[in-house]
């Protein structure tokens, strides 16, 4: 996957930190959805193991057909967690 796409997620996800349509998160459960099972996907069979299993966490929070409602005291930082770590981890599942 390209470091772009990864780095557009994060925006993305960081920016639905800010009061926006409910339209909008469904928007990003789906690209967040798509990054981060990408990632786990792409990523289990390389060390550091913890960072494929942290995808796949964020994969099932995201998950749009299964639809986990968080409120939003879970949900903003769920966002900020997702965004920040797609930013610090951009090489790992772009590689």
């Amino acid at each position: 996957m390209p470091v772009q796409i990864v780095i557009i997620t994060a925006v993305i996800l960081l920016f639905a930190i800010l009061p926006v349509p409910e339209s909008y998160y469904a928007l990003v459960r789906v690209i967040a959805f798509g990054t981060f099972a990408w990632g786990a996907y792409t990523n289990f069979t390389k060390p550091p193991l913890y960072i494929p299993l942290m995808y796949a966490l964020f994969a099932v929070c995201f998950n749009p057909l299964f639809e986990i409602d968080l409120p939003e005291e879970i949900r903003i930082p769920a966002h900020l967690a997702g965004g920040v770590m797609l930013l610090l981890t951009r090489r790992h599942i772009a590689g």
